[in-house]
């Protein structure tokens, strides 16, 4: 499960996931294509903040961020003129590999249309996605992007929104997890933004 988070970001190319370091990597150096991706607890702190913990009913079993610099890891976002994106989130466990993590996604002239983009590339050259469905149901007034797909043997969704006034575009990763509790997870974040 500790890769809900990272396999969903990474979907974007490649459904892949790296572990944490043990002190986070230097985030003030610049971001060029030698930096395939960073990440660890703490490595973007303004970032975590960012994410409502409260209220949960649990404690995320882990919180941490990330960036990307790479034109392999960006995919669709390089072609967008995104050389860095900047991730944070939050993962809450529901049993063996089920969940859902809170993310928040950062980077200059990012939107929900382009991490949109990125996310539905990714999963449609994925070696074990299928059964991609997608769809933009309105969130509390506003536009939003959800994919639903088979990973394998999960079931997967991603919910996309952007909170009223922010640059930053949040979302929902689930797996293996009911729609009434994705559902309750997209809504309590989105309510917490505004």
């Amino acid at each position: 499960m500790r890769t809900i988070y990272t396999a969903l970001l990474a979907a974007m190319v490649a459904l892949s996931a790296l572990g944490c370091s043990t002190a986070p990597p230097d985030g003030s150096l610049p971001c060029d294509a030698s930096i395939d991706v960073q990440r660890a607890i703490g490595f973007d702190a303004s970032l975590e903040a960012l994410l409502p913990l409260a209220g949960w009913g649990s404690t995320p079993a882990v919180v941490d961020s990330a960036r990307e610099c790479s034109e392999k890891r960006l995919g669709p976002l390089w072609g967008a003129g995104i050389r860095e994106l900047r991730s944070a989130g939050a993962q809450f466990d529901t049993g063996d590999q089920t969940g859902y993590t809170l993310v928040i996604y950062r980077a200059d002239g990012l939107t929900l249309a382009s991490l949109s983009a990125a996310f539905e590339a990714g999963a449609s050259v994925g070696r074990k996605t299928q059964d991609i469905r997608i769809t933009a149901p309105q969130l509390r007034g506003r536009p939003s992007f959800r994919m639903v797909l088979l990973n394998g043997d999960h079931r997967q969704v991603i919910t996309l929104f952007q909170a009223p006034g922010e640059a930053e575009v949040r979302g929902v990763l689930a797996s293996d997890i009911s729609d009434a509790a994705i559902s309750d997870a997209v809504e309590r974040y989105a309510a917490a933004t505004e």
